[in-house]
């Protein structure tokens, strides 16, 4: 029997790193990634940005979470 429920893939041991991630569309595929377990890179122009939203993330997820401007 088919189904359209939402599965969350297991990405425990897995790091992403999602160029854009500050903001938008970018933002929340990292922020899914890290709810999987995935270990997340957030990366955009902005350091300090990239900081700001790698906080949020790891506090709302409990993932690890880096920041990396690039």
């Amino acid at each position: 029997m088919a189904t359209n429920a939402y599965r969350p893939t297991d990405l425990a041991g897995k790091v992403v790193i999602v160029t854009g991630s500050t903001k938008g569309l970018g933002r929340a595929m990292a922020q899914g990634f890290a709810e999987c377990g995935a270990k997340v890179v957030v990366s955009s122009r902005k350091q300090d940005l990239c900081e700001q939203v790698a906080k949020e993330m790891a506090a709302e997820t409990g993932a690890d979470v880096r920041a990396i401007a690039g």
